[in-house]
């Protein structure tokens, strides 16, 4: 990497682009930490943008990632999506800095290629990012606000290193970025929500009947959630709709008498064109340089608009909205399309982008107080603290998807999602997205229903299911249940490449788990003995496939759209029980020789 001109070395070193002097002091810490600080060295008050403090060459594939919950991160050849990465230069959904994409590819806050990791540690004044063009990589920061005359301020500390394993490099950058950030320290939670199920369809009758299909089904859940299509409209969250006449308060009571979290989503920085908010206080919005509204994004058939979350009478009014849903009963809030309060324009203070998202996530925080918080579209570093789970990939939908990679609703994409920025777990519980168990009304296959819900379970993330509960069959329930065996383990993903992956996972409710995914289109040939290295020594260790519990043989072949389940076992004399269901179907316990309240369960017809 060349700063300024000049290769990498500890030390300090300083450089001018424009009207803006930039001090870099050098450490070599796991590899080098770089402390970035700017100053306006002028007599009148400056606007910065964006500006470049280094580049490097990268081999030709490398590991991007997008800066929010939707967006990819994975291998790709940016030579190759270049030109499909075109489109994107006027969309926030994209990036807080979507010109750049007019001539380049970008990957936020972190990227690597075969041999070096760059990645910053925090974006809680500004919003860094590389971006690939013509084989170099440009590393680049956005400020997006005035500096007054001689005005200096510390930025966001980048780190780099050169690497063997990328699994340990990006487990370390995760650690780093945990110490250089308050993180909210909270456990994955099992529940249900309604939008893959009635998408904005829900009712307060439909939710009631699904509420109280939950004892019918005899499932446990700790979260009962409404989604999206309660609300009168985008921003006007407090009021109904005619489909919910008694309101939220009402609903949120109902829920805690089932002994259930009550949880409820909203879009708190989205302001939709035909809301009372918009009507009646477009000070609130965020604006362009003529003081006329910017349309942030279009969805539900309207434009919307970023709430201006720099304003302090916009944050009064947020504020007043989540307090009256936390006395309501309200404990779990799902809020959702967060890059939209950092999208660039004029707000009513001159603060950046990234210092206006926090000022409003900051004042959510304080009006939930000790409940949990999802966030979901979010700007990913400069949510940190902020959330207690975040949705790390794009909608998930009962069919598998694969061709468009940007943020759109794809069963693979969102497990893909899931395995590649596991490491995130140190920031907050990662959240996959729901778990469907159902075999009705959906495009999955058997197989691509098990990596759906197998996979957040391995990863001991959030699980959230969005089902018609009184259309799950036994099966579906089974299915579901043999999951929750897979939980509360620790997770290492090891990247194979863009499509395969092995998951180790120790000590989990069933022991240590080696399991491999494939996401491709085709067959996937694994050496088991391979992984044995990743667990500790057990006498007479061997390996049994799941949910056969039958020893497994050294090479394996794994299915198109299909995960390969492995226990790890040791000595270990089984006993099993079997038990006839009245539908035809064999059920087979298996039991260590010490009961500990936990068993392996196989489900065979």
């Amino acid at each position: 990497m060349n700063l300024f001109g000049k290769p990498l070395d500890y030390g300090v070193r300083k450089g001018k682009v424009g009207y803006l002097e930039v001090s870099l002091s050098i450490t070599q810490k796991d590899g080098y930490e770089i402390e970035i600080e700017i100053e306006n060295t002028t007599e009148d008050p400056k606007f910065m943008g964006d500006f470049k403090i280094g580049d490097f060459e990268v081999s030709e594939k490398i590991l991007m990632n997008n800066y929010q919950s939707w967006g990819p991160c994975t291998f790709v050849k940016p030579s190759e999506i270049i030109k499909s990465m075109h489109g994107l230069s006027a969309n926030f959904f994209a990036s807080p800095v979507p010109w750049e994409f007019k001539d380049g590819v970008i990957s936020d806050y972190f990227m690597a290629d075969d041999k070096t990791f760059a990645g910053f540690l925090s974006s809680k004044v500004t919003h860094p990012y590389f971006k690939w063009h013509d084989g170099i990589v440009d590393v680049k920061i956005y400020v997006g606000k005035h500096l007054k005359p001689h005005e200096k301020i510390k930025i966001e500390t980048l780190w780099v290193k050169d690497f063997s394993k990328l699994e340990e490099t990006l487990e370390l950058y995760a650690k780093k970025v945990a110490s250089s950030n308050t993180i909210k320290k909270s456990g994955p939670l099992f529940g249900w929500e309604s939008w893959y199920s009635y998408y904005l369809n829900i009712s307060q009758d439909s939710i009631i009947d699904e509420l109280n299909r939950t004892s019918e089904i005899g499932m446990k859940y700790e979260v009962f959630q409404l989604d999206d299509g309660y609300e009168k409209d985008i921003g006007d969250w407090l009021e109904t709709n005619e489909k919910f006449p008694e309101g939220l308060e009402f609903l949120s009571k109902k829920i805690k008498k089932s002994n259930m979290m009550a949880g409820i989503w909203t879009a708190p920085f989205s302001i939709s064109e035909t809301s009372s908010i918009f009507k009646y206080h477009k000070d609130f919005l965020v604006k362009d340089e003529n003081g006329i509204p910017i349309v942030a994004y279009e969805n539900w058939n309207k434009k919307i608009y970023a709430l201006d979350t720099s304003n302090p009478d916009a944050r009064f009014w947020l504020g007043e909205i989540f307090s009256a849903l936390k006395g309501y009963g309200y404990e779990f809030f799902k809020i959702d399309f967060l890059f939209t309060g950092m999208i660039s324009g004029k707000r009513f203070l001159d603060v950046t982008p990234v210092e206006a998202y926090r000022m409003g996530m900051e004042k959510i925080a304080d009006a939930v107080g000790n409940t949990h918080v999802l966030g979901c579209g979010a700007p990913l570093l400069s949510s940190i603290g902020y959330v207690d789970s975040m949705r790390i990939g794009c909608d998930t939908a009962p069919e598998w998807k694969g061709e468009l990679d940007m943020g759109m609703p794809s069963a693979k994409f969102s497990i893909r999602n899931a395995l590649t920025r596991n490491f995130m777990n140190a920031w907050w519980v990662n959240d996959p997205d729901c778990v469907m168990a159902r075999s009705s009304e959906t495009n999955l296959t058997n197989s691509e229903r098990m990596i759906n819900i197998y996979i957040p379970a391995l990863l001991n993330g959030q699980l959230l299911e969005s089902d018609f509960l009184g259309k799950l069959s036994d099966d579906d329930l089974h299915l579901l249940r043999g999951s929750f065996n897979f939980r509360n383990g620790t997770s290492k993903v090891l990247l194979s490449d863009k499509e395969r992956y092995a998951v180790v996972t120790k000590k989990a409710i069933n022991g240590d788990i080696v399991s491999f995914v494939n996401l491709s289109d085709f067959e996937w040939k694994v050496e088991i003995e391979r992984y044995r290295p990743f667990f500790d020594k057990k006498t007479d260790e061997f390996f049994v496939l799941y949910p056969s519990m039958k020893h497994a043989k050294n090479e394996i072949k794994i299915d198109p759209h299909a995960v390969a389940i492995i226990m790890h076992r040791g000595k270990r004399n089984l006993r099993r029980d079997d038990e006839k269901e009245d539908d035809g179907r064999d059920i087979h316990y298996y039991w260590g020789e010490e009961y500990d309240g936990t068993s392996t369960q196989s489900h065979n017809r």
